[in-house]
């Protein structure tokens, strides 16, 4: 799955196309490292956990994030590397990247979307998970 999840979709088209409330602009971004996908509505069984793991505070403005591209589809990246604690505990090989309104949020409604890496990284006892600028991508997709 790479894109938005299903809720935030559902809540896009239901702003658009039926007067619905529009979702909430965000002040920042919380990512999240998985060792697998997390789906389309989030599913966080495959997100890091323990060993110091915290998810990274992305605030939303033109510093942290570049500007979107008009591409088929349309994706934005980040602006600046970000660099999360270093682990205390493997970690294992993340593979995806998941974005979420909340710190901590678990639930569909908490999740904005997700993607896979360009490249894994394994991350094990005492190693630092680093994003160099542009390698977190997120695409404006549903699929």
């Amino acid at each position: 799955m790479s894109g938005f999840g299903n809720t935030y979709r559902k809540a896009i088209n239901e702003y658009i196309f039926r007067g619905g409330t529009a979702p909430a602009p965000a002040t920042a971004v919380f990512v999240s490292l998985h060792t697998g996908d997390p789906g389309a509505d989030g599913q966080t069984a495959n997100e890091v956990s323990g060993g110091s793991y915290a998810r990274y505070t992305a605030t939303c403005n033109t510093t942290f994030w570049a500007a979107a591209t008009t591409a088929d589809p349309s994706t934005i990246a980040n602006n600046q590397a970000f660099t999360f604690t270093t682990a205390s505990a493997n970690w294992g090989t993340i593979t995806h990247f998941g974005l979420w309104k909340t710190i901590s949020g678990t639930t569909a409604a908490d999740f904005i979307g997700s993607a896979a890496l360009t490249a894994s990284q394994v991350v094990n006892n005492g190693n630092t998970a680093s994003f160099a600028t542009g390698a977190l991508v997120h695409s404006f997709d549903s699929v």
